[in-house]
């Protein structure tokens, strides 16, 4: 209940006054908050002396619970205030205590700024849109390595046959490839580059085939709902392949003109095929966005985007509070995937992106703190 009756409010209470109370109080609060921090500067400097972890979860929690209690019909508010201060002090001590000597500071420190190295793995064949992406980063001289599967990939870069892997990551259309997503996870390697390629689909068939022909087309499942409309619309029957290159070279080799396949009009000319319809896609100005991905970490010059990944227990207000401590530190995150975690029901990893550099103290702080309060957290790349 409201300790104030809205429908019965005095006349002589001016908008103006109520307003000038309420600066007063923030100017108190800015001052308690002010003190605060320096308080927990000195927490940070007893810590390093009795080498006592930053992260203390059982004070905090009874901390919040007090406050929720104490808070009545505002609990809920004051919780929230108070884990965002709690919050912002961790990564302030966190940069007092570690400095230069947190581990993945020395890594950000050490991290090479050039990619070496000329061996490239793509998933696919020759006109594949990983190959068009692996063109467009690294130039046209490039001449890749193609895998059959996405984890072939990563296991080329694993065993060092390639010193990179280019893979789809995210699609403006058919949204995120999970599956590569979960290799990244699993392999923890980085992300050191990235592209965006033009995806112009096309309708390919074996020469002499025509339209009216075609009953089943063949394609990535990411393709295949790109064009889902324009599928529908001719009726025809899908089939899911690993590559939409790959689909187009085995179509041609096919030599069904019932069968046609999904992928770019320079896998159409690579194995001679008709052409029977280009821009076949949903939505015009349909691009994937590729990753180049190393064993090693690289930040090159200029990086100014950072990926990372993490879980969070299955509790209210636990994503909130991550990402609070963006906003607090004026770090604009603009994309957020979640994925569900195998055997864990309800539980989820989440993927972020955020416009930064790890050599801004700010974020380099904020990174290195949530990389100590978490146990499963991984720092993707800044690139």
């Amino acid at each position: 209940m409201s300790t104030i009756n809205l429908n019965n409010i005095p006349d002589d209470i001016d908008l103006s006054d109520i307003r000038s109370e309420i600066d007063c109080i923030d100017n108190q609060i800015l001052e308690l908050f002010i003190k605060r921090m320096h308080a927990c500067e000195k927490v940070a400097m007893v810590k390093k002396r009795d080498g006592t972890p930053i992260f203390n979860p059982e004070r905090e929690q009874e901390i919040l619970d007090r406050v929720e209690k104490e808070g009545g019909e505002f609990g809920s508010g004051a919780r929230t205030m108070l884990a965002t201060l709690i919050d912002i002090s961790s990564t302030r001590q966190q940069m007092l205590l570690y400095g230069e000597d947190g581990k993945l500071r020395k890594k950000f420190m050490t991290a090479g700024s050039e990619l070496k190295g000329s061996k490239i793995a793509c998933q696919g064949t020759v006109g594949a849109y990983s190959h068009l992406a692996a063109k467009q980063f690294f130039g046209d001289g490039v001449e890749p390595m193609f895998f059959a599967q996405f984890n072939d990939v990563f296991d080329a870069v694993t065993e060092g046959y390639t010193d990179f892997g280019v893979l789809p990551i995210e699609n403006t259309t058919a949204g995120a490839v999970d599956d590569v997503y979960d290799l990244l996870t699993r392999h923890g390697f980085y992300i050191v580059g990235e592209t965006d390629v033009d995806v112009n689909h096309c309708l390919l068939a074996p020469k002499g085939a025509k339209i009216e022909d075609i009953k089943e087309v063949y394609a990535h499942p990411q393709a295949l709902s790109q064009c889902a409309r324009y599928i529908q619309r001719h009726g025809f029957e899908t089939n899911e392949y690993s590559n939409n290159a790959v689909a187009a070279k085995n179509v041609a080799r096919w030599n069904d003109p019932t069968k046609a396949a999904i992928a770019s009009s320079v896998a159409g000319k690579k194995f001679d095929m008709e052409i029977l319809e280009k821009d076949i896609q949903d939505i015009d100005g349909n691009q994937t966005r590729f990753i180049v991905i190393s064993k090693n970490m690289v930040i090159r010059n200029g990086a100014d985007k950072i990926s990372l990944t993490f879980s969070l227990p299955h509790r209210t207000g636990s994503l909130y509070r991550v990402l609070s401590r963006f906003a607090a530190n004026g770090m604009n995150i603009f994309k957020i995937e979640s994925r569900p975690l195998k055997g864990q029901n309800f539980q989820y990893r989440f993927y972020l992106d955020f416009n930064g550099s790890v050599h801004d103290e700010k974020v380099c702080s904020l990174i290195c703190s949530l990389s100590t309060e978490m146990s499963d957290f991984k720092f993707l790349g800044n690139y």
